[in-house]
């Protein structure tokens, strides 16, 4: 049986969808770590580890003291022996993306692509740790998605101009023909 999520990748959906793929393994949102001031967004059982799952919006891209809080509760987690799973907006979870983020396979029908389709938040309006943040992400996702992404932005390009979508030290993203 295939889990199903229409249009866009929100948090209550990747919850959903999270949810009713690990069944009784699930831990619940808004999860607090015993002895912390930190919360993430859900979680669940994988054997002997837990599993943290933050879905990240557009501002932890662009405010630095997100980006910050982001660091600290990711230094927390590892020293609580937690796996901590960030899924990006602008990634939709279909089975490839699954499987990237945990690690099994799931089958995952979802009907929305990849990248900036209807955000208008690009990786122009990200703070330059954002952009160092969305680098690195991009880079470590499989490549069907990654030239997905890249695809969504040469299309926002056309739409926008290339100096509202990527900034300069990523031009060659839209520019390129290939991966990189």
């Amino acid at each position: 049986m295939a889990v199903r999520i229409e249009g866009y990748l929100v948090e209550g959906k990747l919850a959903a969808a999270l949810r009713e793929i690990v069944g009784d393994r699930w831990t619940g949102t808004e999860l607090k770590v015993s002895g912390t001031r930190r919360r993430w967004d859900m979680g669940f059982v994988d054997g002997d580890r837990r599993v943290v799952v933050e879905f990240d919006g557009d501002e932890h891209y662009r405010n630095t003291m997100k980006i910050k809080a982001d660091r600290e509760k990711d230094g927390v987690a590892a020293s609580e022996g937690l796996r901590v799973v960030r899924v990006p907006y602008w990634v939709q979870l279909d089975s490839v993306t699954f499987r990237h983020f945990f690690g099994f396979d799931t089958e995952i029908e979802q009907d929305f692509p990849h990248g900036f389709i209807t955000t208008k938040i690009f990786p122009a309006s990200c703070c330059e740790l954002g952009v160092q943040r969305f680098t690195r992400e991009l880079a470590e996702l499989p490549p069907v998605v990654r030239e997905a992404v890249r695809g969504s932005l040469r299309d926002r390009v056309v739409e926008h101009g290339i100096e509202y979508v990527v900034p300069a030290g990523l031009r060659h993203l839209v520019l390129e023909t290939g991966l990189s």
